[in-house]
């Protein structure tokens, strides 16, 4: 009962016995309610007949009281297995083609089905009282008797049956039961041939895709899952998924989700690889201050009164700007860390971008002049208003200015721009440092990538431009970059335009 045949099995069997009961049922209705009919209609006819022939029955009645039960016998001659009375309109029983009874006297047969079934004028069977057995319903026939416009009695028929079809009941009844029953077993037979094409059709298909997946899985989703539907490994491992129903693209959708778990896993594998050397990365970019810092604080432990106030001042600038570069680490990664969780989202509102981005710039003008680099912005008029979350923007141009900064030389030029771009508002920011290498510039994003040959230009970890990533993706747009080596770089953010 574990296996999928065995439930469908089981279910259709079950379905096909309930099928063929209810079958038997309906079957032995439609018979025993057609014999029934067909008496109830016959006796009806036999009613109507006597008294299209002698319409003055109840005349007749009337005259001889006594002698009319002989007259009724008459009429029954040829079908002696018929009980006919006359009744009057209360239900007394007046006369009989048979033997009367002694509790007639008192007795009553309730007319009141017969009169339900005049008024609607149906010709469906009725079941009434049997005069001759007190207390029995059984099949009846009424016909009314009227004089002059008003009933005055009725012709009451009781079809039986007599002593050579005292059986006849019966004979129908098994008549109608082996009918059924045949049925039932065509029906039953019909069923499990039913249940082998499911089991060929349905279960076949998902045994046999039951038995990929396990295989797939025994191998660690190491297997080659190709993503064309051409490629033969879709023919021979998937081989259903060419079929246009339901088990085609069931066998389709676990084709191409096995090609996405291969190409997702061997992402992980490399996104492992560049956690871990990130981690190796920032561990040495923070041992790195941190033991300067060290070495720092205890020469000016161990020397103190006895260093020059031109030496204690160098080693407390120098231990400054170490703690101050820690700080730096620590804050962006603690930045990546909250933007890069899966329920953080931005905060919209919408703001002047190019005013937003002046702003920045302005503080970094003093420290560009320090260093000897020309910064300028430029955004022209007019532009629209974008949604956008002011601190998350803040913080990626402060970061694509802080590394422009970095690797401009005394001398260089920095160039902030906000322009329409292809149907995006971009924000850019080109320098005149040494530029990105061509094999480079594909990876420079990479939350994990380290471009060793630069770190210790730019004096940072790389977390940077990730964060510069990341805060484009929160707003729907995208980061990148241009650059010819030895010529410079222009990082850029495209930011949808307000529809």
């Amino acid at each position: 009962m574990k296996s999928l045949r065995a439930r469908v099995l089981m279910l259709l069997s079950a379905f096909a016995l309930v099928t063929s009961a209810a079958l038997v049922y309906v079957m032995y209705q439609a018979v025993t309610g057609f014999y029934a009919e067909v008496r109830y209609t016959r006796s009806v006819e036999f009613a109507r007949r006597i008294l299209a022939m002698h319409p003055d029955v109840w005349a007749e009645y009337e005259t001889d009281p006594s002698r009319f039960g002989a007259r009724l016998h008459q009429y029954v001659f040829y079908s002696p297995n018929t009980g006919l009375y006359l009744l009057d309109d209360q239900g007394r029983v007046l006369a009989s083609a048979g033997e009367s009874r002694p509790y007639w006297n008192d007795y009553r047969v309730d007319l009141t089905p017969v009169r339900e079934a005049r008024q609607a004028g149906s010709m469906a069977p009725i079941y009434g009282d049997d005069p001759d057995i007190n207390g029995q319903h059984c099949l009846v026939a009424a016909v009314p008797i009227e004089v002059g416009g008003a009933t005055q009695g009725w012709l009451y028929v009781v079809p039986r049956l007599g002593e050579l079809t005292a059986h006849a009941s019966e004979i129908f009844a098994g008549y109608a039961t082996s009918a059924a029953l045949k049925a039932g077993l065509i029906t039953l037979a019909a069923s499990v041939l039913l249940t082998l094409a499911v089991i060929a059709l349905l279960t076949r298909p998902l045994t046999a895709l039951t038995r990929v997946v396990s295989r797939i899985k025994e191998s660690g989703f190491a297997g080659d899952v190709a993503v064309p539907k051409t490629d033969p490994v879709c023919e021979s491992d998937f081989s259903y998924c060419n079929r246009t129903d339901e088990i085609g693209r069931l066998s389709e959708a676990f084709r191409e989700m096995f090609a996405r778990l291969k190409q997702e896993m061997q992402r992980v594998t490399d996104s492992d690889a560049r956690r871990r050397e990130m981690v190796a990365s920032v561990s040495h970019d923070l041992r790195t201050p941190l033991t300067a810092l060290i070495g720092q604080l205890e020469t000016m432990g161990i020397k103190g009164e006895s260093m020059s106030a031109a030496d204690r001042a160098g080693f407390g600038e120098r231990a400054l700007q170490n703690a101050l570069h820690l700080k730096r680490l620590t804050d962006s990664l603690a930045e990546l860390a909250k933007i890069d969780s899966p329920g953080f989202q931005a905060e919209p509102e919408p703001m002047a971008l190019g005013e937003l981005v002046d702003d920045v710039v302005q503080r970094f003008a003093s420290r560009a002049e320090s260093q000897g680099v020309t910064l300028r912005v430029e955004y022209p008029d007019g532009l629209p208003l974008t949604a956008i979350d002011a601190a998350l923007i803040e913080r990626a141009v402060v970061n694509l200015l802080d590394n422009a900064l970095r690797v401009s030389p005394a001398g260089g030029r920095i160039a902030v721009e906000v322009h329409r771009e292809e149907g995006a508002l971009r924000v850019s920011v080109s320098d005149s440092g040494p530029g990105v290498a061509t094999d480079e510039q594909a990876l420079v994003f990479e939350r994990f990538y380290q471009a060793n040959r630069h770190r210790d230009t730019r004096g940072s970890s790389g977390l940077g431009l990730a964060i510069v990533r990341r805060v484009a993706e929160l707003h729907g747009g995208r980061a990148g970059l241009t650059s010819e080596p030895g010529h410079g770089a222009t990082f850029f953010i495209d930011l949808p335009l307000p529809a």
